[in-house]
């Protein structure tokens, strides 16, 4: 609430009558003291008279006939009810007298009060005197429908059955200075039959929560109607204005109509009744006095027509191609005719032309697509945002040429269709007999610009383009390109120590008074160098035009440059970061004179990490910051162990206009080990995301096959790095059942057994091992089980094959940990089976050496 309604004489009103509530001494119950906020008890009651449904009606229809029939038309009717306490009312012979009753709680139980029967309707009746006119609300809750009257004036109306629910309904009233009449009439269609009322100040915080003055109501016609629903006596004393806004259910940043409320109690909403969509009005009404309250309704508008995209093998859909349309979009147009034939067993020709033939789905926003979206501007060839959408019967698709349509038609399959895409050789393409819809409107946008998936099974084309995977390392022919990054730790491939060093040491660092490129750096300072490397790395761009980014960046080892003019700049910016930045700035500098859409990549690694005191990346550099040291076992900003790592990516994130995330998901000394790091994914990722990152690579195991859960991880990294507040419980349920079958049950709780071991004090890194104490041989012999169990149910060769897969990292720490039992019981020979046969080279990242170590050490363990 943002204020009260200081009308005259209401407060001096309020604080006379403050004190309580009491009843004159009358046979009619009479309140006064309201607004007091207590539940009102005392009532005149009457009834049950019939709640007739009508011939063919039954007694769940909305409106019962005997809920609108006044039977107080002897005595002024509902309308001006002239009540004493044992006055009779009659209806076809039968007598009901009105009979005082004292509810002994908050409400009043008219099944002890007048009868049990049903279906029936009974009215209840009490007066209020005010010393003042004023505004306040009338709280009721109902079992069943409810009618009220206040001073003759119909203020509430709802027919239906419903449960009480205390306080549902907020009615605003004006009480009127003197003697007010209060009566409601109840339903009663089964069960229950009470209700509970009392009034309410109106500046009070469940006024503010539960107000509804206006319904909105749409015709045959599809126009939407703003109808004001309660006390015409409020609305002329109080209201003082309404601001509306119809925004799009589908689309809740996109504003339909916005405007003011005319002040009729039955209005029509500019909403465009051409198109169908659920829509919700905003509502922030201000009261004379200052007060305002905000509210909102759910409504329709247009004409509610369903079509089917095709149905029962059959279609009049065909999918427009036009031929400005780009390599990407023609590919994506041949993934829509091929899963949907998949899915409902139809193939849609595709078409160059509209020809009025019938319904299209038009790919990408060329000029079929203009016609029938005028008012949407075609976006940039590189702008990977998209939507789909219908209008009337057609279905248009579109976004940037180079990828963003292609997206929209993936995501139109997923959300559709149901399709998923798990790894490159595994998809779940639901049957279907018929596809139909009322309205199709879905847009998305990317939350990180470069996403690179870093496992193994991510690196396929197709897979990547399917699933959003628009990042790479080098460069690869995708389905709508690739954002590349060339090259990392480039300064010895840029300036060789075998072509230089000889004639040229102070290109490289000084140790200890001595020039070296052993397991060295540059020497930054060195204007040389800087034109060499200047020139050499314009060169690959020059030849290698296809990446986004460029990378001069340290070797992969530390011992940076000692001499003076380097040991300055480290000095004053505190950090080995400065002479690194001091040069790349310099490069891409002369870079973007010929190069002005790229950019000059560096690392913030190892020693590195620390960002510079004053010096500041300029517009087109990236810096690449790596989180190698870190805990996974807890995201980023709640484990003190990373403390100075969030600290520098804070620092970085300050200066640096742009940074490329290099982050871990994965255990490199083995790979297919178990490593609980699931719950981190999501946070850390948006934790970067948070901090200027363009680009993410999540490095994996990307060798080859066999990393641990790495086909579900690639699967949820995709999803992540798209939309990092996806729900990612969602998308690992998803896949466990679609990927696993009826054996996903078990393998979740395999995942739920792993994951639930961490604690505040476990804390895991790149080189988790064998022997760690979050690893314990009891541990091993339940996740058996539980994969003996998956086995079990497993419904085809195919699906055990993957479940065979998920078990390896129990069989290899099975093997580590206790190497002559695995030789004894043949976990060790099956290891070796389900690794040679799905083409698992390398359990770690030192590949071969490791593989061959690893089998040797088991067999001759003692």
């Amino acid at each position: 609430m943002r204020g009260s309604i200081p009308y005259c004489g209401i407060i001096q009103t309020i604080v006379l009558v403050i004190l309580g509530t009491s009843f004159a001494f009358a046979e009619t119950p009479v309140y006064t003291g309201e607004p007091s906020g207590q539940f009102m008890r005392s009532w005149l009651v009457c009834g049950p008279f019939p709640a007739d449904t009508g011939e063919g009606k039954s007694p769940d229809s909305i409106r019962l006939e005997g809920f609108y029939r006044d039977y107080l038309a002897a005595h002024g009717g509902e309308t001006q009810p002239q009540i004493v306490e044992g006055q009779a009312e009659e209806y076809q012979g039968v007598s009901r007298a009105w009979i005082r009753h004292d509810a002994p709680g908050d409400a009043v139980d008219l099944d002890a009060a007048i009868s049990k029967e049903d279906p029936v309707v009974g009215y209840a009746y009490c007066e209020i005197e005010s010393a003042a006119t004023v505004p306040c609300a009338l709280a009721l809750g109902s079992n069943d429908g409810a009618q009220v009257w206040l001073n003759g004036e119909r203020v509430w109306d709802w027919p239906g059955g419903r449960g009480l629910d205390v306080d549902s309904d907020i009615i605003p009233v004006v009480l009127v200075q003197g003697n007010n009449k209060l009566l409601v009439k109840i339903e009663e269609r089964a069960n229950l039959w009470q209700f509970a009322c009392r009034m309410v100040p109106f500046d009070s915080a469940l006024v503010a929560r539960g107000i509804r003055p206006f319904r909105v109501a749409t015709g045959d016609d599809g126009v939407p109607h703003l109808l004001y629903v309660q006390s015409k006596a409020f609305l002329d004393g109080y209201i003082d204005s309404v601001k509306l806004k119809a925004v799009d259910a589908a689309r809740p940043g996109e504003t339909v109509w916005e405007g003011t409320w005319p002040g009729e109690i039955d209005s029509v909403l500019p909403v465009d009744p051409s198109i169908f969509r659920e829509c919700r009005l905003d509502f922030e009404i201000a009261f004379k006095g200052g007060l305002s309250v905000t509210s909102a309704v759910d409504f329709t508008a247009g004409k509610r027509v369903e079509r089917a995209l095709f149905a029962d093998g059959a279609s009049t859909y065909r999918i427009l191609v036009e031929d400005g349309a780009s390599d990407s979009e023609k590919w994506a147009a041949q993934e829509l005719q091929h899963w949907i034939r998949e899915s409902g067993g139809v193939e849609l020709p595709i078409v160059a032309k509209a020809d009025g033939a019938g319904p299209l789905v038009v790919i990408g926003m060329h000029e079929y697509a203009k016609t029938l979206l005028p008012n949407e501007k075609e976006p940039e060839a590189l702008d990977e945002s998209f939507r789909y959408r219908n209008v009337d019967a057609n279905i248009v698709i579109w976004g940037g040429s180079a990828r963003g349509t292609m997206y929209g038609v993936m995501s139109f399959l997923e959300r559709e269709l149901g399709c998923r895409w798990y790894t490159p050789k595994v998809s779940s393409i639901p049957k279907k007999t018929r596809l139909t819809f009322v309205r199709l409107d879905h847009g998305e946008k990317p939350g990180i610009r470069v996403r690179n998936d870093f496992y193994y099974e991510a690196f396929e084309p197709i897979w990547a383009a399917r699933n959003r995977i628009n990042g790479a390392m080098g460069h690869r022919e995708q389905p709508g390109g690739v954002e590349a990054y060339w090259g990392v730790h480039t300064f010895y491939p840029l300036v060789p120590p075998d072509e230089f060093f000889a004639t040229h040491p102070e290109y490289y660092s000084l140790l200890d008074g001595k020039r070296t490129y052993e397991h060295a750096q540059l020497c930054l300072t060195n204007p040389d160098v800087l034109r060499i490397l200047t020139e050499r790395i314009l060169d690959v761009m020059r030849k290698n035009p296809q990446y986004l980014i460029y990378c001069v960046s340290q070797n992969d080892w530390s011992n940076p440059c000692e001499c003076d003019a380097c040991q300055a700049i480290v000095d004053r910016e505190g950090s080995q970061s400065g002479p690194i930045i001091w040069f790349v700035n310099q490069v891409a500098e002369q870079v973007e004179k010929e190069f002005p859409d790229k950019f000059i990549g560096t690392l913030a690694y190892s020693y590195t990490r620390k960002p510079c005191a004053t010096l500041k990346p300029r517009e087109n550099v990236v810096v690449r910051f790596c989180s190698i040291e870190c805990c996974f076992a807890h995201d980023f900003k709640s484990c003190p162990e990373n403390k100075s790592f969030v600290e520098d990516m804070e620092g970085w994130a300050k200066i640096s206009p742009h940074i490329y995330i290099w982050d871990y998901v994965v255990n490199f000394s083995h790979y297919i080990m178990p490593y609980p790091n699931f719950r981190v994914l999501q946070p850390n990722l948006q934790f970067f995301r948070d901090h200027n990152a363009i680009g993410i690579m999540e490095q994996a195991a990307y060798q080859s096959r066999g990393g641990e859960f790495a086909e579900l991880r690639a699967y949820v990294i995709a999803r992540l790095l798209w939309d990092p507040e996806c729900d990612v419980e969602a998308a690992i349920a998803d896949f466990m059942y679609g990927y696993y079958g009826r054996s996903g049950q078990y393998i979740r709780q395999y995942f739920d057994l792993l994951h639930g071991r961490l604690t505040p004090d476990t804390h895991i890194h790149l080189g988790l091992r064998p022997d760690d104490k979050l690893f314990t041989d009891d541990f091993v012999r339940e996740a058996e089980a539980i994969f003996d169990q998956a086995e079990a149910v497993a419904e085809s060769p195919e699906i055990l094959g993957r479940v065979e897969m998920a078990r390896l990292p129990i069989m290899y720490l099975k093997c580590k940990r206790k190497p002559t039992q695995a030789v004894a019981d043949g976990t060790l020979e099956r290891f070796r089976v389900i690794t040679e046969r799905e083409g698992v080279t390398h359990f770690a990242e030192a590949g071969e050496p490791h593989r061959l170590a690893f089998f040797e050490e088991v067999k001759s363990a003692e």
